[in-house]
């Protein structure tokens, strides 16, 4: 099978993080990176590909493995279905492998069976943004408060994320649960748009991204009783003290989330800082509107991006869930 290793100290969450969607053209030939994927606890990847070779589509997965010995990663075709290692096969895994080596400082490329398919002279266009309905709402102009049949076209159960980064949960959520809508609240602009063209990718009609202040957003445009899960998982935790007035879970945030959720709705909360959990657990727990509920063994913040992160590194990782009770 066609391979190449990248020899690196790195762990692989670190490599694959930094590597964005990818279209190279050559001749009558397109090779297009469309997605990666990391695969708890965080020694595999998938990298979903698209060949278009004489106008014939080839999709198939590039697999990405971290040796545990030298932690170098190996690059081949994902083994599901089989993949035939025709030539435009190998220069996808060379387009992979060197998408790694360009995005992270801290990889070499090692041996290889694809040699004549890897280039020095690496070039890549961005992915172009898919034409067709566009997800991400506009930052002017939105009612106060929105309406969500409006906006979705559907009366499906709202769900909201606050802070998706690069949208892993939220793509996974959404795909897993289609009968659900889904909102993202980022205040970074390029994670927003970053979000919105995962999501076009996906055709994710169920998703809609917000690129601005979560608080203000919660208190202005949210609609009482209208949300059924709040996802807040890892927020910045502002550690320096006098930086913890910028932290989002405060008094006010907590009696915005209990007024938003619908009777029985949740707010499930994850973070690494023990010091920001004991703060924002303490917010949740003092509004009257919201009641401490179990927590899921599995399935809170653990697919996302810090997530995998943290947990690859050994962190602690804290979670609470409470729901709306009546006041």
């Amino acid at each position: 099978m066609p391979h190449v290793v990248l020899l690196t100290h790195s762990p692989l969450h670190e490599l694959i993080d930094k590597v964005e969607p990818f279209v190279v053209k050559e001749g009558g030939t397109v090779w297009r990176l469309r997605d990666m994927y990391l695969n708890p606890p965080g020694a595999h990847a998938l990298a979903e590909c698209l060949v278009v070779a004489d106008g014939e589509p080839s999709r198939f997965f590039i697999h990405l493995t971290q040796r545990e010995a030298d932690a170098s990663v190996v690059v081949r075709p994902y083994a599901a279905p089989r993949v035939d290692p025709i030539p435009s096969v190998k220069r996808m895994v060379a387009l992979v492998a060197e998408a790694v080596r360009e995005a992270h400082a801290d990889v070499e490329i090692g041996p290889s069976t694809v040699r004549d398919f890897l280039s020095d002279r690496y070039r890549h266009a961005p992915d172009p943004t898919p034409a067709g309905w566009d997800p991400l709402l506009p930052e002017r102009g939105l009612p106060r408060p929105l309406d969500w049949l409006a906006i979705y076209g559907d009366d499906h159960p709202v769900e909201i994320e606050i802070g998706s980064g690069k949208g892993t949960f939220l793509v996974e959520a959404a795909r897993r649960a289609p009968d659900r809508n889904f909102l993202s609240i980022e205040w970074a602009r390029p994670y927003a748009e970053h979000v919105r063209d995962r999501v076009r990718r996906h055709d994710l009609t169920n998703v809609r991204v917000v690129r601005g202040d979560a608080a203000r957003f919660m208190a202005d445009h949210v609609p009482p009783g209208s949300v059924e899960v709040l996802h807040l998982y890892f927020p910045d935790p502002w550690p320096k003290k006098r930086h913890h007035k910028r932290r989002l879970v405060t008094a006010e945030f907590a009696a915005n989330v209990a007024r938003a959720l619908a009777p029985g709705g949740e707010v499930r909360f994850v973070t690494d800082h023990a010091e920001y959990f004991e703060e924002a657990t303490g917010r949740f727990a003092a509004d009257p509107g919201l009641a401490a509920a179990r927590v899921p063994d599995e399935g809170m913040g653990n697919i996302t991006n810090y997530g995998r992160k943290y947990l690859a590194e050994g962190r602690s990782i804290l979670r609470a869930r409470y729901r709306r009770v009546s006041s």
